[in-house]
């Protein structure tokens, strides 16, 4: 298994029934270069983007969800 730092995306291309997405990261000059690329068959690419959407919904969710939690513990130390 290998790991893909995603910073961006070069390339999203569609051939013999396979999605390939070419992935970028910021190298550490700041310069963007090639992280890898993600294959996806196509038959299944419309299901694995929806799982995505939906996960990164959920943690957009539980990230606000904590951070009014922390806000509201503030505001009731600094209140007294």
């Amino acid at each position: 298994m290998s790991i893909i730092m995603v910073d961006g995306i070069k390339d999203i291309v569609f051939h013999n029934g396979i999605v390939r997405i070419d992935c970028l990261s910021a190298g550490p000059n700041g310069e963007q270069r090639a992280s890898g690329t993600i294959v996806i068959p196509g038959n299944v690419t419309g299901p694995i983007l929806q799982s995505l959407a939906n996960a990164m919904q959920e943690l957009d969710k539980k990230m606000r969800d904590h951070a009014a939690a922390v806000a509201a513990k503030q505001q009731g130390g600094t209140a007294n």
